[in-house]
């Protein structure tokens, strides 16, 4: 892996005001693990936080404990592209395990699968400086179901099928049971024809073609698992087609009441994704609650740039996860920011929900083959409180 940069000049003077220490030096991590921890100089400059395992990406299970922690970092007075790089201990000894270039106000985003100390490097020879911190600083893991036969829908389990079917914007579909089931440890939620209305037909208002009534994968830990403020993340493989989307999502428990999201709680959105070769690119996070007056108030929307971030959704496993915070809503995918909402935000505790839903507005757009199925491979929380 290439070195990195130079610092930028007003960063490197910042760095010599601000170095506190000089950390033991090590090899170069390019001759395949080094003995002892990188050089630099620990500096202000470099404000790094560990967050939990948000990361994750690939084609096959794997359990929660083993995705890969997500490091924040923020650089002081760098330019736009420069390189920072993650030190981690691995069994060759020290490694870079990450490279990223920090954006336009010098933060980035890195991961590490390795856990302990970790050292965030900026510069080369003696122009680098940096932190240590370590995973041991990253909040502790307060849920976490890799799934089990024992998970949905059955006694004491910790996922219930919604009670939802045929009203609303669903007048062709419900919830049901048939369409959430585990197997292999994933639990796999379709929208499928509703083996209860076999042969039937629903009308939508105004359109001549109908379309066979269907049933929904639809579960929520409404009654098992709630918290307030902190981490929530799933491991997710969505379905292909349009005419439904995926989901995980969080409610407020007892539902939303007037007052506004502190008072009155609020819907969180992590991810929507409407299908493949969707015009706006088929991934939605957005948050919305009731006002002082009882009205709907929505902040969020379908996330720019989409086709940036990754085409192959269906494809591979991927980690959406977000941060909650009396102050604001971060929405991540595989540890990289997608979406930040500032507040107010919900005051109320929050439940989990997992759903592949077939709205009546989707139905006219649906080009695949039922079955449609999305695939949910763990789902985790980290409770903070406000912090």
């Amino acid at each position: 892996m290439s070195r990195t940069p130079r610092l930028a000049p007003r960063h490197h003077l910042l760095a010599g005001v601000l170095a506190a220490a000089v950390v033991t030096a090590g090899c170069s991590a390019a001759d395949g693990g080094d003995a002892s921890p990188p050089s630099y100089e620990q500096s202000d400059a470099v404000d790094v936080t560990v967050l939990p395992q948000l990361a994750a990406n690939g084609e096959d299970p794997e359990a929660a404990a083993d995705a890969a922690w997500v490091v924040d970092a923020t650089v002081a007075g760098v330019d736009e592209g420069t390189a920072v790089t993650l030190v981690a201990r691995t069994d060759d000894g020290w490694d870079d395990v990450d490279e990223q270039a920090t954006d336009a106000d010098g933060h980035v985003s890195l991961t590490s699968r390795s856990s302990g100390d970790l050292h965030v490097v900026v510069g080369d020879g003696d122009d680098a400086v940096g932190a240590e911190v370590s995973t041991d600083d990253a909040p502790a893991a307060t849920f976490t179901d890799d799934f089990d036969e024992d998970s949905v829908d059955g006694e004491g389990a910790t996922w219930l099928t919604r009670d939802q079917g045929y009203i609303g914007v669903r007048t062709c579909s419900r919830a049901g049971a048939d369409a959430a089931k585990v197997t292999d440890g994933v639990l796999e939620l379709s929208v499928m024809e509703d083996p209860d209305r076999e042969g039937d037909e629903c009308q939508l208002p105004g359109r001549r073609k109908r379309f066979p009534f269907r049933l929904n994968g639809h579960v929520g830990t409404e009654f098992s698992h709630s918290f307030t403020y902190g981490f929530a993340a799933a491991r997710i493989r969505t379905q292909a087609a349009r005419g439904q989307h995926a989901a995980f999502w969080l409610q407020s428990v007892g539902g939303q009441k007037v007052g506004g999201p502190e008072k009155g709680g609020a819907e969180i959105d992590v991810i929507e994704y409407f299908g493949d070769d969707h015009p706006e690119g088929g991934l939605t996070s957005f948050t919305y609650f009731l006002d002082k007056d009882g009205k709907k108030q929505t902040v969020g929307g379908w996330l720019p740039d989409a086709d940036e971030l990754g085409d192959d959704w269906a494809e591979r496993y991927h980690v959406f996860s977000v941060e909650w915070t009396p102050e604001e809503y971060v929405f991540r995918i595989d540890g990289e920011v997608t979406q930040r909402l500032e507040g107010p935000t919900s005051g109320q505790p929050e439940f989990l929900i997992l759903s592949l839903l077939s709205s009546d507005y989707e139905l006219p757009r649906f080009n695949g083959e039922l079955p449609e199925t999305m695939e949910v491979d763990w789902a985790r929380v980290w409770e903070t409180g406000p912090r």
